[in-house]
């Protein structure tokens, strides 16, 4: 009876790992989202696959910190850094982990993009360790597919 008793706890420890795991899932998405808003990455990016979720991080932020969020002009121009539906897929982690910590080796030098990036400087992450990975993480999970504005053009090099 001990020895049915173990298995059968055993089998209960393994059918509780997924929902851990699918438990983890939301907390990804919610840190990444946080730290996304928090850093202002939407200044210049867009996630149009989870467009609901950023947009009210952005408001319960706002919310948090007494102020209104009001875009400038030139935050509206949601063609600067593109949009990061796909990310997850088109990079791995080390590319987003090099990109992030140092974005200005991967940008062309062409009259365009030097013009765009006068614009809004293309800075290193500038936030904690847990910061990073959070929004790493997050990153890492979006793979909507290409929901990238007609007509946009990248300024990466590759």
């Amino acid at each position: 009876m001990v020895q049915i008793h173990g298995y059968v706890y055993v089998l209960a420890l393994l059918l509780m790992i997924p929902a851990a795991a699918y438990a983890q899932d939301g907390s990804v998405q919610e840190k990444g989202i946080a730290v996304f808003i928090d850093k202002r990455c939407y200044t210049c990016h867009t996630v149009k696959a989870e467009s609901a979720q950023v947009e009210a991080a952005k408001e319960a932020f706002a919310k948090s910190k007494g102020v209104e969020l009001k875009e400038s002009e030139e935050d509206k121009d949601e063609s600067k850094g593109g949009d990061l539906s796909n990310v997850g897929a088109d990079r791995d982690a080390k590319w987003l982990t090099d990109f992030i910590k140092n974005p200005k080796d991967y940008f062309k030098d062409t009259p365009d993009c030097k013009k765009l990036a006068k614009k809004k400087e293309r800075k290193k992450f500038k936030g904690t360790d847990a910061e990073f990975q959070d929004l790493l993480a997050w990153l890492e999970t979006l793979k909507y597919g290409n929901k990238q504005e007609a007509g946009f053009e990248s300024c990466l090099k590759e």
